[in-house]
C-alpha cells in the first residue's frame, strides 16, 4: 500500500468518527485512465518512522534531535518519467516556515531528505533534482520541502524515465524548549503526517 493511500484511509476513518457536524458533505472525483498502466510509490516499514520513547534524563540539552531511514521504491509498468510531491497533512502545526508538522506548533518539525543514499534508476545512478517552475535543478541542500516536486536524473538535463527506481528516504526531526513544554504534561507527542503523490511528467 502506498504512502497516499494509507493517509486516505487515515482521513476516511477521522471524518466516519465525528458524526452530526454538518448535514451534507460535498466530494469530488478524479482521475487518470493511462494507456500504460498507473506507477505506484511504496515505502518500507509502512511509511512510519519511528522515534520510539525518548526520556527527558536522555536530553543533556534544551533540544532533541535524531533521524531514521527507510527505503523508497517507485514501480512503473514501462518506462515512465516520474516526479514525487511532498505534502504536509500537518502544516498548520509546522514550527518553521519551511520543515514539516509535528502536530504540535510549539515544539519543532522535521525535514525530509530524499537522497541519504545511493537512488538507482533500473540499476544505474540517478542523482535528486528539485523543480521550480518549468526549470528542474541540482543542490548541495538536498532538504526536500513541503508542496515541492522532486525527481531523478542520470546526466543533470531533467528527469530520466524508469520502470523502477530504488533510493532511501530519511527523515530528521527537531525537537526544542522541551522542558519549557513539559512543565505542564508528562508526555510530548511527535505525530508529523505527509502525503508522497506521484506526478507524471
Amino acid at each position: 500500500m502506498s504512502l497516499k493511500q494509507l493517509c486516505v484511509l487515515f482521513v476516511l476513518a477521522c471524518t466516519s468518527s465525528i458524526p452530526g457536524v454538518t448535514s451534507a458533505a460535498d466530494l469530488s472525483v478524479g482521475g487518470h485512465i493511462r494507456m500504460d498502466g498507473a506507477c505506484s510509490i511504496t515505502l518500507g516499514n509502512g511509511g512510519i518512522f519511528d522515534f520510539g520513547n525518548v526520556s527527558l534524563t536522555e536530553i543533556d540539552q534544551d533540544s532533541y534531535s535524531n533521524s531514521r531511514d527507510v527505503p523508497l521504491t517507485i514501480n512503473c509498468p514501462s518506462q515512465t518519467r516520474i516526479g514525487v510531491k511532498a505534502i504536509d497533512n500537518r502544516k498548520e502545526s509546522a514550527a518553521a516556515s519551511r520543515g514539516f508538522g509535528v502536530g504540535n506548533p510549539a515544539i519543532g518539525g522535521y525535514g525530509i531528505d530524499p537522497e541519504r543514499n545511493i537512488s538507482e534508476a533500473d540499476g544505474r545512478k540517478v542523482y535528486v533534482i528539485h523543480r521550480s517552475g518549468d526549470y528542474w535543478y541540482r543542490t548541495d541542500d538536498p532538504t526536500w520541502w513541503p508542496s515541492t516536486t522532486i525527481s531523478w536524473t542520470a546526466n543533470g538535463l531533467g528527469p530520466v524515465a524508469f520502470r523502477t527506481m530504488t533510493t532511501t528516504l530519511g527523515v530528521n526531526v527537531y525537537l526544542h524548549d522541551i522542558r519549557e513544554n513539559m512543565a505542564h504534561v508528562d508526555v510530548l507527542e511527535i505525530d508529523g503526517s505527509a502525503t508522497l503523490e506521484l506526478v507524471y511528467l
